[in-house]
């Protein structure tokens, strides 16, 4: 009989849907009957709130990065927070517990703590259906910790030093890497993907990204990159910020060595064919780039979980750290000209780097469902 899988995620930025549909795609890879139920949780009972949530959350980040810092260092080590806890429960609790009479799933998977959240509330007082939680940055917030959570699927096995810090000992733990989509399992060359994309093999390529939504001075990067002497050619991605894209299309439309793209769907033939990402630090892009091989420089490492993220992949040799955008050209540079500095960022991306990530989650929430 065909398990049912219910997915919920939230879209502050892209990282927790892009992780449920990796996940989703994954799972219907492996067993192909498995039903499975993608929801956004705010999004589904309240769209207006959603939105104007989402927007909230950009403006704060934008134009109060530090604020957010503040906030987020404050509550990511507090584990006695139940006023926010009952408040999410109160707004959120009702239409999950409809989805669930609905569907009936034979596992629940979470890619955002405020779900988890409630359902592990609702496990607490009866509910018998395993839940799993995605955690999609390198570290452990304290809103995540629950002892009704039966599976933490993280980016990498030293986090769970992460949940030993906060004094709190999950049922089980999965270190296989952040769920991405399983196209990452099947790497072609660099000179094959240039060749498809019609890429220069001979030239540097620099692929530029802000997230899923286009965020950071992507404008500014992109021209300094632009004009560095190596002739760089520059793919920038500005994700589903449509504004920016015209914008760029238009400054850039001389410029043969510039590419502007928005949402791709094959990004990764452009992490394979990339010498190097210049990044914001988000969970779900750096884990591709990982996967990739790909080197990156961080930029806009500012706030929030992104700070974590950074100090991740900088302590472990997979990227180099920007503190401005005019240093992000001798960064790139250090990667382009210098073969051993390649070579070197190339290989601890690698061996971080879990291309299977998302079969690896796919085979633990089925084993969960009890399909496998």
């Amino acid at each position: 009989m065909a398990k049912r899988v219910l997915v919920i995620s939230e879209s502050f930025g892209l990282g927790h849907e892009r992780a449920a549909d990796a996940l989703t795609r994954a799972m219907k890879q492996l067993v192909h009957d498995t039903e499975v139920r993608h929801i956004n949780s705010i999004g589904s009972s309240f769209p207006r709130l959603k939105d104007m949530i989402f927007r909230s959350y950009l403006q704060l980040i934008n134009r109060l990065p530090q604020t957010w810092h503040r906030f987020y260092e404050k509550s990511r080590a507090r584990t006695d927070d139940e006023t926010s806890r009952r408040m999410v429960r109160l707004l959120l609790e009702g239409s999950i517990i409809s989805e669930i009479k609905r569907f009936r799933p034979d596992v629940i998977v979470c890619t955002h703590p405020f779900p988890a959240s409630v359902i592990a509330g609702l496990k607490e007082k009866g509910l018998d259906t395993p839940l799993a939680g995605i955690i999609t940055d390198y570290d452990i917030h304290a809103y995540w910790l629950n002892p009704n959570i039966d599976l933490y699927i993280v980016g990498d096995n030293c986090l769970e030093n992460g949940f030993r810090d906060l004094n709190f000992k999950p049922r089980c733990v999965s270190g296989q890497g952040i769920p991405i989509d399983p196209v990452f399992t099947r790497r072609a060359s660099r000179e094959e993907t240039r060749e498809k994309l019609g890429l220069d093999n001979s030239r540097p390529v620099v692929l530029v990204g802000g997230g899923g939504w286009g965020l950071g001075d992507l404008e500014k990067i992109t021209a300094i990159l632009a004009e560095m002497p190596e002739r760089a050619q520059v793919t920038v991605v500005t994700g589903l910020n449509a504004g920016l894209r015209k914008i760029m299309l238009r400054r850039f439309s001389q410029k043969h060595s510039v590419r502007v793209e928005g949402l791709v769907n094959n990004i990764h033939e452009y992490m394979w064919a990339a010498d190097v990402m210049v990044t914001k630090p988000g969970g779900l892009s750096t884990t591709e780039c990982l996967a990739s091989g790909v080197p990156m420089v961080l930029f806009d490492v500012l706030y929030g979980q992104e700070v974590w993220n950074a100090r991740f992949l900088t302590g472990n040799g997979a990227a180099l750290k920007a503190d401005s955008i005019e240093e992000i050209p001798a960064k790139v540079r250090m990667i382009t000209c210098d073969k051993n500095v390649y070579r070197l960022i190339n290989k601890k991306a690698l061996l971080l780097g879990k291309s299977n990530s998302g079969p690896d989650a796919a085979a633990n929430v089925l084993t969960l469902a009890g399909a496998l």
